[in-house]
């Protein structure tokens, strides 16, 4: 495989001054990540990453993983060494572009990226998504109450569609349209036996925890966490 080192030029100067290059050599995981949250990371790390931690658990090296929401790819870079492949999916365009760009800078040949939405049939189509945030975070199928900075269109599909097989675990986070997501991965989940799914519940949704329940999953809360929870299937 290919290693990779990044060159960065000043914007405004001309492609042959090269007074200015900076040579950046990479190795192991790297992570492309919004500037607006650098202090963060410089401070605390990845997002969530006690949480990437505990998953890692349930990860399979003759499995594959979906990571729905992927964002720029935290969880998926970080799982994909423990897994058969990883399915990623993320239809916001620059921050798919981030995601590709940390699979490849990464070295990591067992992930797909995916630019596509998940969600019910209903769904299916061209949708319009709510962007919230300058790092991507946040971005929604669902009215959030004129708090959008712009809005982008994008590829809606069911998770059945893809016939995607032997999935051993599934994380979700996509902003409220969880239950939709789910609805349209009936057959998915059959497939391959009910895996077990964390997802994102910011406020109760009783619809959503009920249609967990009609497919005979419990709902186990996560400890220190107050808005993912794991689905495990009796």
């Amino acid at each position: 495989m290919c290693d990779y080192f990044i060159l960065s030029k000043p914007t405004k100067l001309e492609t042959s001054n090269n007074t200015q290059n900076q040579i950046i050599c990479l190795h192991g995981k790297t992570y492309i990540l919004p500037k607006n949250n650098l202090d963060y990371y410089i401070n605390h790390g990845l997002f969530e990453n006690g949480l990437i931690e505990w998953c890692k658990q349930f990860c399979r090296k003759d499995q594959n993983i979906l990571d729905i929401g992927a964002h720029s790819g935290t969880y998926t870079i970080s799982l994909a060494e423990y897994s058969k492949h990883v399915y990623a999916f993320e239809p916001q365009k620059m921050t798919y572009y981030s995601l590709c760009g940390s699979v490849a800078l990464s070295n990591i040949t067992n992930v797909t990226c995916i630019p596509y939405g998940l969600g019910s049939t209903e769904q299916v189509g061209k949708q319009k998504l709510n962007i919230v945030s300058l790092d991507g975070g946040g971005s929604s199928l669902h009215n959030n109450n004129n708090k959008n900075l712009q809005t982008e269109e994008i590829e809606v599909r069911t998770l059945d569609s893809f016939n995607i097989e032997n999935i051993g675990f599934i994380k979700i986070d996509v902003e409220e349209n969880e239950l939709q997501t789910l609805m349209g991965s009936q057959n998915t989940l059959i497939k391959s036996n009910y895996p077990k799914i964390l997802f994102e519940m910011n406020n109760e949704c009783p619809r959503l925890l009920g249609f967990l329940k009609s497919l005979n999953y419990n709902i186990v809360t996560i400890g220190g966490c107050n808005n993912m929870f794991l689905a495990v299937n009796n």
